[in-house]
This record gives structure tokens, sequence and C-alpha cells, in this order.
């Protein structure tokens, strides 16, 4: 009882002490505040609709805006977020400029940027991008509505995608770039080169080299133990190579 009565006692006095905190701290003229200190949303020194452009530290913090170094267990941005986020969850609704490191990477709008790290994927578990993507996915889970450069990882989902994707398993309706991996799938079209045990698209034109190639048209060449082209009128299967140009 009396740990409890302490705990509480606690968290009155920071909570005054951050809304008296609040009147002194210096802010630009725009409104925003250069240090956060939070441990959640209703306990932090800069109240959630206010911005933050410097350094934010977190246990659980919100901020409108955010520009800077976040760092904690769980930052969240419900608006725009530019700079440098470390964390075990990083959280943005609106859009992102810059780099998220962190178990959870999502972003509900667009990002530009790098969400996790290529060559240490555990730590930066799952990286998630509603809207269009620019930059440099790592991590074991990477997904983008639009994806604009490269997706590292066990499993890489990019919707619409122009440039690349490595990893176990990859997918895409409609690639540029090149795929590779053990199985890498575009849905509807690929342009570019898939390199993997097992190809598959809907149109493809280029180059795909794997154990088994499989494509409804081709505008290119296919080299594997076992190609096939759906559409084609003359040996739409066949093994080494298959090509139409």
């Amino acid at each position: 009882m009396k740990k409890t009565i302490a705990f509480l006692t606690t968290l009155l006095l920071l909570q005054a002490g951050f809304t008296f905190a609040q009147d002194d701290i210096v802010y630009d003229d725009g409104g925003a505040y250069p240090v956060q200190l939070a441990l959640y949303p209703t306990l932090q020194l800069v109240p959630y609709e206010r911005d933050v452009t410097g350094l934010r530290l977190n246990i659980i913090g919100v901020n409108r805006d955010m520009t800077g170094l976040d760092l904690g267990l769980i930052n969240q941005t419900d608006e725009l977020f530019r700079g440098v986020g470390i964390g075990v969850v990083n959280l943005c609704k609106g859009d992102t400029r810059g780099i998220n490191i962190g178990f959870i990477n999502h972003v509900n709008g667009d990002m530009v940027g790098i969400q996790g790290l290529p060559v240490i994927m555990l730590p930066n578990a799952i990286n998630i991008v509603h809207g269009s993507f620019i930059g440099l996915q790592g991590g074991l889970y990477n997904q983008a509505e639009e994806l604009g450069g490269l997706q590292m990882g066990l499993i890489n989902i990019g919707y619409n995608a122009k440039g690349g994707q490595i990893g176990l398993y990859n997918y895409t309706d409609s690639i540029g770039g090149i795929q590779v991996g053990l199985v890498n799938i575009a849905y509807e079209d690929a342009h570019g080169v898939q390199v993997g045990l097992y190809n598959g698209t809907g149109h493809f034109r280029g180059l795909q080299v794997g154990l088994i190639n499989q494509t409804q048209t081709l505008e290119g060449l296919q080299i594997g133990l076992l190609n096939v082209v759906s559409q084609k009128e003359m040996v739409p299967v066949m093994v080494i190579a298959n090509w139409q140009f």
C-alpha cells in the first residue's frame, strides 16, 4: 500500500512539474518546442498537440509534428515526422522524411528515407508504408504501397514497384526493376530481371533466370530447368531456355 501511494505521489509530482515547465520552456515563433520528455501522452513535457523541433525522449510520446532526433520505446507523430527515429516502435500517422530504426516502423502516409537496417534485420522486424515510399527498407517484413527504391528482407511486398526487391519471398502487382529471391511474383507484369527458384508473372518483359520460370506472355528470355509461356502459340513449355520477341 505504501509503495502504491508513493508511486501515485511521484506521478502527481511529475505531472505538476511538467505543467510548470511548459510555461518556462522556450519555443520558436511557430510554436515548436526544442525538447520533449514523455512518459506517456498525458504525462509529457510538451502537449501532444504541439510540435517539437530538436530532441524527444519517450517512454510513450505523441506529438503533432516532430523534427529532429526521436528516442524512446514508442515514438508517435500524428502528422509530419522529419529526422531520425530510434525506438522499439516508430509510428507516424502522416508523412515521414528521414530514418526510422526500430522493431516496428509504421507510416500511414508517404515516406522518403530509410526504414530499418538491411544487414541487421531482426531488430528491424516490420517496416510498413501505406503510401508512397522512396528509399531503402531493410527488415524481416517490408511493405510499401508504391515503392521507388530497394527492399531487402525475408518478405518484401511492394504493390507498385520501381526499383529492386531482394529476399526469400518478393511480391508485387507490377514492377520495373529487379527481383532476387527464392520466390519472385509480379502478379500483373514485370519489366526487368527476375532471379530465383520460382519466378512468376502475368506479362514479363526482360530476363527470367530460375529453376522454374512462368509467365502468361513474354517479351524476352527465360533461362531455367522449366520455362513456361502459357499464351505462346508454339512450344509454350521448354527446358533450358524459352524466348519470345
